[in-house]
């Protein structure tokens, strides 16, 4: 409980697959409502993170889920969890981040507290049951077609999200909304003048979790072309192995790559974008990818397939390039251009700044999640 709650203080919970998404993305969200009194508390499954999110004032209860499809054991266990703990700490809101979360998060509300509870939910992309498709996309688009019609509110990070939903009828008009990405903060992300670079050897980077749907191959096979020309770009890896994932890449072969550098997880990623002239990402698909958002924020350009969610976050030919998905000829062609000339790529290093400036700060994207609270949670404090 924060110093400045009460035991009959509204209280929050906020549920997302780790204590690491809730305290990268949401804790300026849940640290607002702190601040407000309100009794803010986390359910996640435990990592190093979770003691920052109780540093914060929230109270962090452990739950954690299976991810990659229908696990009962586990899918139940956590199901029960929620329900307890909505039981027992009578939240005014709920918010809900990753696909059981939303799911069984909104099921487990809506059975233990009715209409007492707002429900808001956020789609942070469609993960690996939407990209690779089958009886694990076929049971999300069942409980998706359950659940969201219960909420008061579905969050949606990217325009193509979102027309999906409404396509399908999981979601309506007048109960989703588009709010793009989790924002960055501007101040932690500076931007930085890589004029001074223009004689080092150039290094292209890519930041991302050791999944196929990321594009770890794709980012392989680009540096081994590139590198076949110019010998002296370095590529820089840096990502945490999932390996209980589905998706997962296996670490050996990762650090068996030696046209590659592999700089593992990373606490801090603020320094490989700083040494950095461009950012490649991959990826299949994203809700708002937040690693690219950074990267602008600090000035780099980004190439990237055009996927939902990552159209968001680059403007294809101003800052950076958008190509075709798990086109490998056209990634490595526009690195290619993009590392003869140094002056382009500054160009758009200081446009993609300009544009996380003016539609994803961190201040704008907090305060826009708070408004949504106070007009679904009356009466705020």
């Amino acid at each position: 409980m924060s110093a400045t709650s009460t035991p009959h203080a509204p209280a929050a919970v906020f549920v997302a697959n780790r204590s690491y998404a809730l305290y990268n993305s949401r804790l300026g969200i849940m640290q607002a409502l702190v601040r407000a009194g309100w009794r803010v508390a986390a359910a996640c499954s435990i990592d190093s993170y979770a003691d920052g999110l109780k540093d914060a004032g929230c109270e962090v209860y452990e739950c954690s889920f299976e991810r990659g499809g229908l696990a009962i054991h586990s899918d139940i266990a956590a199901f029960r969890i929620l329900r307890r703990l909505y039981r027992s700490y009578k939240p005014r809101l709920v918010h809900h981040f990753n696909a059981k979360p939303v799911i069984m998060g909104t099921l487990a509300a809506r059975k233990e507290l009715g209409k007492s509870v707002s429900v808001v939910n956020t789609i942070t992309g469609l993960g690996h049951a939407f990209v690779t498709g089958g009886p694990t996309a076929r049971l999300a688009a069942a409980g998706y077609r359950w659940s969201l019609p219960k909420a008061d509110m579905t969050i949606f990070q990217n325009a193509d999200d979102h027309a999906l939903f409404l396509k399908k009828a999981w979601v309506r008009e007048d109960n989703s909304m588009i709010i793009a990405s989790s924002g960055v903060d501007l101040a932690r992300y500076p931007f930085v003048d890589r004029s001074a670079r223009a004689d080092a050897a150039p290094v292209v980077s890519m930041i991302g979790r050791l999944l196929g749907q990321k594009g770890v191959k794709e980012f392989v096979a680009v540096a081994s072309r590139v590198r076949a020309e110019w010998p002296d770009v370095r590529f820089l890896l840096a990502g945490e192995a999932d390996p209980d994932h589905p998706d997962s890449i296996d670490l050996s072969w990762v650090i068996s790559q030696v046209r590659i550098e592999y700089l593992g997880r990373l606490a801090d990623v603020r320094p490989l974008l700083e040494q950095s002239d461009i950012f490649l990402f991959p990826s299949y698909r994203e809700g708002v990818p937040r690693v690219i958002l950074e990267a602008a924020a600090m000035g780099l350009p980004t190439i990237a397939f055009d996927v939902p969610g990552v159209r968001e976050a680059v403007r294809n030919g101003e800052t950076g390039a958008l190509v075709p998905h798990r086109d490998v000829d056209a990634m490595t062609e526009r690195t290619t251009a993009l590392l003869k000339s140094g002056d382009k790529r500054l160009e758009m290093g200081r446009e993609a700044r300009r544009l996380v400036e003016r539609s994803f700060d961190i201040d704008s994207i907090r305060d826009r999640h708070l408004a949504l609270y106070e007009d679904l949670a009356r009466p705020m404090p």
